[in-house]
Formats: structure tokens, sequence, C-alpha cells
């Protein structure tokens, strides 16, 4: 794991009580065209913390007058505000002991949100399933050498495309506690912490979250709610476009594109028994958005003029895999186009222009097209599980690790697959449509 010079903020021991740091690196989300929102959880003693910011490449801090007593431990979030569209900042967290003088405990930078027909790259990554490996191991050093390969493309943000945290119970049991999603969530944010400090994050909802529409709704809120505390991300008031006042679909611009980012587990429930284990619901047309959902992405579709539009999603709203478990899991990619709702999802992307479907689930990287859309998956940046063909039914794909980047320019968008040692391994081009 990268250290805490490394990182930029300060983590001083719990014998330097009297030392203000942080006990997780900022996480930056919601970027507008005007703000952005830094959450922060304090160290072990109590603290005044507060933020400044800055123009990329200006000398002096603003103070924007939001200093917070902060108690051991809490979490805190700021909204910096009264900022200019598409420009770089940067930022810095002060705190002090009470009596003490503010030291600076964490700094790095982001842009705003993009408007008009402007240049961007954003980064996906999926599947790392932090919490399911200890600290230390090959897995999270993998996850640690595809955030620091990110972080030196310095996308303006990262999308992530679920399974982003695990833990042994998440999938199949009620939780009646918040002790396995809370340790998982608290390494998502050290391990994400050198780049979601300086990129903002966007997140999706996997079947590993332990938010899925098969478990008691007074389990998914428990463990929601640690999420949303975790790893803030837009509701329905962030973006015009709206969504979910449970952060768990929503839709945002940048620049020429339109994301619409799909919750696929939620509002899916088994109509009987499942056949094993490893299925999440009994029949391939139980994979479902919902109607609300459903009829929220087609207005957003429908009312989208963006030369590029792009649908994320942790699986398609179906499956058609290598056999009839992996099928009732969901995997499949474009192999489902034609099964369940994803049929009437593929219909919706293909009568209102969408070019790209990404998507996470079979940990491998894979491009399959469609009526020339191309259901994308960037590989997996951490999860060891590298699904062959008698699991998924792809014909073609790359079992590296690593990250998929995306580079929208007026005139074209670059999907990249990066493997983990920084090689570009498959590349396609779409313009607008």
């Amino acid at each position: 794991m990268a250290s805490a010079a490394t990182l930029g903020w300060s983590r001083s021991a719990s014998r330097l009580g009297d030392v203000p740091h942080l006990g997780l690196p900022p996480f930056l989300a919601r970027p507008t065209t005007s703000s952005i929102l830094v959450s922060a959880r304090n160290g072990d003693t109590d603290a005044v913390i507060r933020p400044q910011v800055r123009p990329a490449g200006e000398e002096g801090w603003a103070d924007l007058g939001q200093a917070r007593d902060a108690a051991s431990g809490e979490f805190l979030t700021w909204t910096l505000d009264g900022l200019a569209a598409g420009t770089r900042y940067g930022y810095r967290l002060l705190s002090a002991i009470p009596g003490g003088e503010p030291l600076p405990v964490a700094r790095g930078d982001f842009t705003t949100q993009r408007t008009r027909e402007v240049a961007f790259t954003a980064a996906l990554m999926t599947d790392p399933h932090t919490g399911s490996f200890p600290e230390g191991s090959a897995e999270m050093e993998v996850l640690d050498e595809v955030v620091r390969r990110v972080r030196r493309e310095r996308p303006d943000f990262v999308l992530a495309l679920g399974d982003n945290v695990a833990w042994r119970t998440s999938r199949n049991r009620p939780q009646t506690d918040t002790v396995g999603v809370r340790r998982a969530y608290t390494m998502y944010r050290r391990h994400m912490g050198p780049l979601t400090m300086s990129c903002a994050h966007f997140g999706l909802i996997g079947n590993w979250e332990g938010e899925t529409g098969k478990l008691p709704p007074e389990s998914t809120e428990r463990v929601g709610e640690v999420r949303r505390r975790f790893t803030p991300g837009p509701d329905h008031l962030t973006y015009p476009q709206g969504g979910s006042p449970r952060e768990d679909y929503y839709a945002f611009d940048w620049g020429p594109a339109l994301f619409v980012i799909l919750n696929v587990q939620s509002y899916t429930a088994p109509s009987g028994e499942t056949i094993n284990a490893a299925s999440d619901v009994t029949l391939v047309e139980d994979w479902t958005l919902g109607r609300e959902q459903f009829d929220w992405m087609e207005r957003t579709l429908a009312g989208s003029d963006h030369p590029f539009k792009f649908v994320c999603i942790h699986h398609a709203v179906g499956g058609n895999g290598g056999d009839q478990a992996n099928t009732l899991y969901g995997r499949g990619g474009a192999r489902a186009s034609e099964v369940g709702e994803q049929k009437l999802v593929h219909e919706a992307m293909r009568e209102f222009g969408v070019q790209v479907f990404f998507y996470g689930h079979d940990h491998v990287f894979v491009d399959d097209v469609v009526d020339e859309i191309h259901y994308a998956l960037p590989g997996s940046c951490g999860a060891p599980w590298k699904f062959p063909k008698e699991t998924t039914g792809y014909d073609r794909f790359w079992s590296d690790s690593g990250h998929g980047r995306l580079e929208v320019r007026p005139d074209r968008a670059t999907v990249s697959f990066v493997n983990q040692a920084g090689q570009t391994i498959h590349q396609f081009v779409v313009t607008p449509g």
C-alpha cells in the first residue's frame, strides 16, 4: 500500500494523539460546474478541520469559512463551491487540536464538471472486491499498482463499476450489523485514496455490495447507509438528469458525453428458490431495473442531445453465460442483448444512440458489438478470478488485470484496455451518432 507521504495526507500513530491527522484520505465526489464534495474521516483526536482551495498554478489559498469541529473518528463532508466550470483546482485540509495551530493534513486537486465540446479523459475500474483479501495480500498489491497507474493518467474522474467491496456474507446473507461492511469500505477508501483524493469518484452497485433485492430491506438499508457515508455519490438532486435519493442510480454529463449509471441489483428479487448458492435469481427474466428506474433511464436517454452516450452497470439486466448457473448469475455481456429485460435496455440504447455499454462482473477484458453498440468490460482491477469461456461464454477476451481508459474528443471517443503492466491490449473508437 502507498505510504501516507505518497498519498499527501497525514495518518499519525495513536501514540501521537496530540498531532492533527486524518483517519482516512480525502474522497472527492459529486463534481458540478461550480462545486465538489470533499469527504474525510478525522483521526483519533478531537480537532478543528477546515478546507482551503485555489486554482491550479496559483499561490494563495482561499479559506472558505467552513471550519468544523470533529470528534475522534468522525466523518466530515464539505461542499467547495463558487468554482468555475471545467477548471483544475488544488485543495488542502488544515487541522488543529483544540488550542493548537492549524497544520495541513491532506492536499489534492480536482477538475470541475466540463461543459460544451471539450476533451477529457476518464478511468473505468471494476471488481476489486476490497474486503475479501487481507492487507498485504497479492490481490491488494494488484489493486495498488492499478490505482497508481490510473493516477498517473490524471483522469477527470473514475467510474467504479461495482463489486468495489465484498465480504464473506455480503451477497447471500442478511446483515445484522455493520462490522463487515465498514471494514470493507475502510479498505476501499485506503487503497483507492491515492486516486480518489485527486479524482472524483462515481460508483455503482454490484452483487457483492450487499444491496441486493433478494435480502430484507432493513439489511440493504443498513449496508447502504455505510456506502453513502464512506463513498458518497450523486443523488436525485445533484444533476439535472435526476436519479435515486439512495445514490444508487443517477446520470450526469461531462463535456459532450452523457453517462447513465444503473443499478441491476437492488430492484431485482428472485421469483422463487434459486437453483444454487451462486445464483441470484430463479429465472433470467427476474433481472430488472424496476419500472421507476427503467422509465427514468428512457426519459434521460430520450432527452439527451449529447454526441456521446454511455450506459454503465455492473452486469446486463439478464444473462447468457457459459452454463445455466452463470446465466442466472448475470454473466455474458452482449450475449444477453436479446434476453429478458436486457433486450428492452438494448432497444432503448439503439433507439437513442448509445455507443457503449460499460459493465463489470466477469473479471476479464471484453469488447463485443451488437447493432454498433459496444459491450465493453474493462477487466478486473484486483480480484484474482479470471473466468474462462466455459463460465462466461465469451469467444474473445483478455484475462489480464487492469483498467479502462476513456478519452473523449468532440469528434470521437477512444476506449483503451490497459493491463497491469501499462500495455494497451485492445482499443476501439466510436463517433457521434
